[in-house]
């Protein structure tokens, strides 16, 4: 559907250049009264006003954005059929014809009207995930500092509208402290260490404080070798040693699938900080093969006092098995050793020279001896952490202010995404040279500097520099090669151009449409936009919110770590793979196909698919699923991890599949609650609501949908059956969908 005032709209509209003349205003009243006199104005009058609209008295002024949102409202409605109501006698077709083709173009022309007088787009600035991928390509590290900003708003799902991403104080001070860990985390403190540790499968056992009990119920040792069987407590899973500082650490395990009638084992490549959240975070996943142990060699990036983990992933549970432990013969991992070695890679790393070229680094007692003109101290080889930590390495500088000149130009350039003028760079470098002769040290001047760049509105906003048109005309220019290059990257990478990007903005070809198009499809086939289908999927089918519930395990023990991580997968390479080969828009709402590993196949009971590893896959018609709508990932997010709804649901798809998202329920109308006595269904207390005039209008539409996905649970499964909770044991009862809310009527044994 059309809205025209939506700020995608006018910019596609400018891009297009579309052009319509409009009317009056009183033209526009003239030609419209007829037809709102004989079908609207009774219900939409000073005495009815339904649905809170008037019509009477609203203005015919398309260039009042006001008006004009309300008009492009009742477009949507009479367009749809939905106006005037099925009881009313309805319009014919020419004249319902005419009438819709006079508010469209009208609200066509004022929209484009508005775009030309307001200018092309409000000058955006970066959101949280934009602004941490932009410093970590300036600084070279995995630097987090999202979590340090304020949250970014939302404008219809999506947190890159202009219009939402505002600028307060707070922001500002937020900017300067994540610019200022950003710089921190690109300084070694000390030159690393060779650390090696190498832990044999009953070494790694006794590390945990809890295993003892763990060893007797789901892992066992023989010799020096481990075999566990199900997912490991935080406190006894099978890690490495603590990595000493920040690095990328190569890490090596000796292991073989056991068990299973020698099926590979799905495991998670997990990592914690000791002082941080409880649960660790899965990096990735990986399969161990059975057979003869194998060497499994990787390299990860870890912060200091954070191990390397692995754990199954599996529903394995032996706890529940009668025979001793030992003679257990399910699915799980044997692991002889675990070894962690690094920090890896040359040192300085290149995130120094990023930012520090050609400067060396030197204990910060040698730099404050030279500062006082005493001799710098002896620095023992063997020193221990503490006296590290109190005496880090810093950059250091014999001329600090030819040094601070040529990397604050350097800098600034990069940082501002396109050529910096004579007089902009001499601004921040006097600022710097300002610090030093005030007395600061050469790394806290170069560090204000550094924060003042990354706190400016060049860094944080995209601008919108143009190339006027034949005639000058400005509001309808041509945005030049860089703002193209900075929105196209943005777009679908969250990050700064590259070289290509830039160099292509700097010559000027960049803005002709062939080669706009060859790099559209360059970075669309990037590893970069991979990010481009995190950020778009997990705003607009909310897959952000995947952790947000956890499915009750009385309910759903068939719930684990490899499924949760396996159902965001599934839709984000549908995604892709719809976006890669130019398939129809309209299987999203339904294919016949879609992409799935082995644990998804198990939950769907679709057959013949068996590994970790993600394929295209031809769906059964007997498999109840096709489109988004049917993934486990999406059937999660719309449901509380112990009952679904068949409003939020269908609330769900009007907003996020059709477009057209209902109005907000009057705030004298309570929610629904399910009747845990039993004593009503849910679609009796829905038709009960329907009956409520204020209700009504909008259950018709959020109903159907709901109801048609209620046959599916909380974490995807297509279901005959409620679950239930009122027994010691639960189990699967047979669904009735007239039956209570989230009970069953119990038929006898199945």
């Amino acid at each position: 559907m059309f809205f025209p005032f939506h700020p995608l709209c006018r910019a596609l509209i400018a891009m297009l250049g579309v052009s319509t003349g409009a009317v009056s205003a009183a033209d526009f009243s003239t030609k419209l009264k007829p037809f709102l006199t004989q079908h609207c104005i009774e219900c939409h009058d000073a005495d009815t006003h339904k649905a809170s609209l008037r019509l009477d008295n609203l203005s015919f002024d398309l260039a009042n954005e006001d008006a004009a949102k309300i008009w492009t409202r009742v477009f949507d409605k009479v367009s749809a059929g939905e106006m005037p109501p099925a009881k009313k006698p309805r319009p014919a077709k020419a004249e319902l014809d005419t009438t819709t083709k006079l508010l469209h173009d009208e609200l066509h022309a004022a929209s484009l009207a508005h775009q030309q007088k307001r200018g092309r787009v409000v000058v955006r600035r970066l959101n949280g995930t934009e602004y941490e991928n932009t410093i970590r390509e300036l600084v070279g590290t995995k630097v987090r500092v999202k979590e340090l900003l304020p949250e970014d708003e939302s404008v219809a799902g999506f947190d890159n509208v202009s219009s939402a991403l505002d600028l307060s104080a707070t922001h500002l001070l937020r900017y300067q402290e994540a610019a200022e860990k950003a710089i921190a985390s690109a300084i070694p403190l000390r030159t690393p260490p060779k650390f090696e540790d190498t832990r044999t499968g009953r070494v790694i056992s006794q590390k945990g404080p809890n295993f003892q009990s763990t060893l007797t119920r789901t892992a066992k040792l023989e010799g020096d070798s481990l075999f566990f069987y199900s997912r490991l407590p935080r406190y006894g899973t099978c890690c490495t040693a603590n990595a000493p500082m920040d690095g990328r650490y190569r890490i090596q395990f000796k292991a073989r699938a056991v068990g299973g009638g020698g099926n590979a084992v799905p495991i998670g490549y997990m990592t914690f900080m000791q002082d941080g959240p409880v649960e660790p975070v899965l990096l990735e996943t990986h399969e161990i093969q059975p057979g003869e142990l194998k060497v499994y060699d990787f390299e990860f990036e870890l912060a200091r006092r954070q191990p390397f983990i692995i754990n199954l992933l599996t529903l394995a549970n032996p706890t529940g098995n009668k025979k001793k432990i030992e003679e257990y013969e399910g699915l799980g991992v044997q692991v002889d050793w675990m070894k962690i070695e690094g920090p890896v890679g040359e040192f300085p790393p290149a995130s120094y020279a990023k930012i520090f070229e050609g400067i060396p680094l030197r204990p910060r007692t040698v730099i404050e001896a030279i500062a006082a003109g005493r001799k710098p101290p002896t620095i023992a080889e063997d020193r221990n952490e503490y006296a590290w930590l109190a005496d880090p390495l810093t950059p250091f500088s014999e001329h600090p202010k030819e040094d601070a000149k040529r990397l604050i130009r350097s800098f600034v350039q990069r940082a501002f995404r396109r050529p910096v003028s004579e007089e902009r760079q001499k601004h921040f470098v006097k600022l710097v040279h300002a610090k030093l002769d005030g007395g600061a040290p050469f790394f806290d001047a170069m560090m204000f500097g550094y924060k003042t760049i990354l706190s400016s509105a060049d860094f944080l906003f995209l601008i919108n520099p143009t190339v006027a048109d034949a005639k000058g005309d400005l509001p309808t220019a041509k945005l030049d090669g860089f703002a193209l290059a900075e929105r196209l990257a943005y777009f679908l990478w969250s990050s700064p151009p590259d070289a290509e990007l830039r160099a292509l903005a700097s010559n000027g070809s960049l803005t002709k449409p062939e080669v706009l198009r060859a790099q559209t499809e360059r970075l669309l086939n990037s590893p970069n936009a991979r990010r481009f289908t995190e950020n778009f999927t997990g705003q607009w089918l909310d897959l952000r919110k995947m952790e947000a519930t956890i499915p009750d395990p009385h309910l759903f023990g068939d719930f684990d770590y490899l499924l949760q991580w396996a159902m965001p997968r599934e839709t984000e390479l549908f995604f892709e793979e719809v976006l890669q080969h130019d398939l129809p828009l309209t299987d999203f709402v339904h294919s016949e196909w879609t992409m799935l590993n082995e644990r998804l196949a198990m939950l769907y009971g679709i057959p013949g698919v068996e590994g970790n590893a993600f394929r295209k896959v031809k769906l059964p018609p007997e498999a109840h699923r096709g489109g988004v709508m049917t993934h486990a990932s999406v059937l999660k997010v719309t449901a509380d991890g112990t009952r679904t709804s068949p409003v939020l649901r269908g609330k769900w798809v009007l907003e996020r599949i059709v477009g057209q998202p209902p109005q907000p329920p009057p705030p004298d109308v309570p929610a629904i609650e399910p009747d845990i006595r039993g004593a009503t269904t849910i679609r009796q207390q829905l038709d009960k609501h329907r009956n409520i005039n204020a209700c009504a209008s909008c259950h018709v539409h959020i109903d159907p949908p709901g109801f048609a996905l209620e046959t599916y649970d909380p974490i995807g499964n297509w279901r005959d059956f409620y679950r239930v909770t009122t027994r010691p044991n639960p189990r699967a009862l047979p669904i009735d969908i007239h039956a209570p809310y989230g009970r069953a009527v119990y038929r006898g044994p199945e």
